[in-house]
């Protein structure tokens, strides 16, 4: 196992660094830099949960995904249902050496191609808000609604929105003559929390907390980061060692709490579920670091 472990650290940085020369890192509209550092994290997986000191490496990090952004998304889908997105996923595996016929454990690298036309029945309960709370009638498709929160999106189609996302940047950017940027992809649970116990610009809000509000509006923390508290629970990725699947944060239907950790199916659409996107940060010059591990 720790043959394994090594294994995949290594091949991980190996593609970290060969991609180092190839690809751009600009800051995008919608995102945020968050410095590398380090911060205070419980540990629920161990047989004794505890606080641990976790180490993150820096990151992009966008607001809420919203409406509007959510339905390019599943407009694209629609037009373009030949198309295929391309996911990459690691697996271990025990195989023979050829060389010594012994049993080893290896990291196999899978392209997973995914069939548009599959995802398009799938892809978001457009009703999910108004089921709810009739107030808020065509709350997905109302441009009135467009900068707020996506709801009603499971976990799979989250990630695919991601593979979507950064395909499409990268062809903006071919076009461009310029290379291609890191992937978007679904917060790690201790990127998420980081992110979330930096200091907030304001100290009180008289915001209702019960209220849906625009992925930008009310207080945000010192990253210019908003509503880890509330709006809508976020979907994260967990530990590998974690079971379930979480959401994170407080939303319109539950308390406003920073620390609320949901245990959720990952295959429901919920009203009060969103989620965020990130991306990796990768820089020869070193990181500025912040550190809340006090």
């Amino acid at each position: 196992m720790k043959k394994l472990i090594t294994s995949i650290v290594s091949l991980l940085f190996m593609i970290n660094m060969i991609a180092q020369d190839k690809i751009f890192d600009p800051k995008l509209k919608g995102m945020e830099f968050v410095p590398a550092g380090s911060f205070k994290m419980k540990r629920t997986w161990a047989p004794e949960p505890k606080m641990v000191n976790v180490s993150v490496e820096a990151f992009w990090m966008s607001n809420e995904t919203t409406n509007g952004e959510y339905r390019e998304f599943v407009d694209w889908a629609k037009s373009n249902p030949d198309k295929k997105l391309y996911q990459t996923k690691f697996s271990q595996e025990t195989v023979i050496d050829p060389k010594n016929g012994n049993m080893k454990d290896t990291v196999i690298v899978k392209i997973i191609p995914i069939d548009v036309s599959s995802l398009i029945p799938d892809m978001i309960d457009p009703s999910a808000m108004e089921k709810v709370n009739k107030n808020y009638k065509n709350y997905f498709t109302d441009k009135k609604y467009n900068d707020y929160p996506v709801v009603g999106v499971s976990f799979k189609l989250a990630q695919y929105y991601c593979l979507w996302k950064t395909d499409m940047q990268n062809l903006q950017l071919k076009e461009k003559g310029l290379p291609n940027i890191h992937a978007y992809r679904i917060p790690l649970e201790s990127e998420w929390e980081y992110a979330a116990q930096q200091s907030s610009n304001t100290k009180s809000s008289t915001k209702d907390n019960k209220l849906i509000q625009k992925v930008n509006e009310g207080n945000s923390n010192s990253l210019n980061l908003f509503h880890f508290d509330d709006n809508v629970s976020e979907w994260v990725v967990t530990a590998p060692r974690e079971k379930d699947y979480f959401v994170r944060g407080g939303s319109w239907k539950t308390d406003s709490d920073i620390s609320l950790r949901t245990v959720t199916d990952p295959n429901c659409k919920e009203a009060n579920i969103g989620f965020r996107i990130v991306r990796s940060y990768m820089t020869k010059k070193p990181n500025l670091k912040l550190n809340t591990s006090k």
